[in-house]
């Protein structure tokens, strides 16, 4: 790996749109790193190399950081939903990411609940509100697996998906409330399960979750959450259990702004 792909594992895609009077949107996309024929990294979310301000001494980074220091995260007082498109899915899927939210339902306390299956596709322009698709509330997480350079999501021909999360509230005082993961869905060499970190979607499906929930990466090869997927078993490191305590439960409630229409500019293009 030369000194640009390392620099471009460690990139941060991060694009703010305002909507209403000073109700800011955050969108924050993570994509693989390709690499030859196929991707050796998975993610180009913040490592505590370049996103200092995220970064913790208890092994974990975050994608950013409020006004008072605490990591962006969901409101530990409602349940976080997630939604499953029924296009295109690998062999195993429903069962890797019912596995991926039960191991960060005990990871964080958070009460995670996958809602089922829906025909939406994702977007790089996805709304966080869509009354007429998911009522009157904050859209649920999509996961979804789609071809690369669909819909102008950031996700390149090698790459093992891309990792959206979505924050509002004004500067300083941002929550998560909606999101995307995004899977290659050409990525035939990935297997289901959690056999090995390597060539396993079951590991990918939990990183891509984790980036979700607030985490970026770090530069440790026995977390999860290391920029590169590497060989070994599928299980939570120190630091990557310490980082989903600090985004958590433990947090307590947020005050989350009402669902309301946003306007969401593209991502730029991968």
């Amino acid at each position: 790996m030369d000194a640009a792909d390392r620099a471009s594992a460690t990139l941060r895609r991060r694009l703010r749109v305002l909507a209403a009077a000073m109700f800011a949107v955050t969108v924050l996309a993570a994509s693989a790193v390709a690499l030859g024929t196929l991707a050796t990294g998975w993610d180009r979310s913040p490592s505590p190399a370049t996103a200092t301000t995220g970064a913790s001494s208890e092994g974990f980074s975050v994608w950013e950081r409020n006004r008072d220091g605490t990591p962006v995260r969901w409101d530990a007082c409602s349940p976080i939903e997630f939604v499953v498109s029924t296009t295109s899915l690998p062999d195993g899927a429903e069962q890797d990411v019912e596995d991926a939210i039960e191991t960060l339902r005990a990871a964080t306390g958070l009460d995670l609940v996958v809602r089922g299956s829906t025909d939406e596709r994702p977007s790089g322009t996805r709304l966080p509100y869509q009354p007429e698709h998911h009522g009157e509330r904050w859209a649920p997480v999509l996961i979804a697996w789609a071809v690369p350079g669909a819909d102008g999501v950031p996700l390149g021909d090698t790459d093992r998906g891309v990792a959206i999360p979505l924050a509002v509230g004004p500067a300083g005082e941002r929550v998560y409330v909606s999101g995307q993961v995004v899977l290659n869905a050409e990525r035939h060499d990935l297997r289901p399960g959690r056999g090995d970190r390597a060539d396993s979607w079951g590991a990918t499906v939990l990183h891509e979750l984790i980036h979700v929930l607030g985490l970026g990466h770090v530069d440790d090869p026995d977390e999860l959450m290391y920029v590169h997927p590497g060989e070994g078993p599928v299980e939570l490191g120190t630091g990557d259990r310490a980082g989903l305590r600090a985004v958590g439960a433990d947090g307590g409630c947020l005050d989350v702004p009402p669902p309301r229409p946003v306007q969401v500019a593209e991502l730029p293009e991968r």
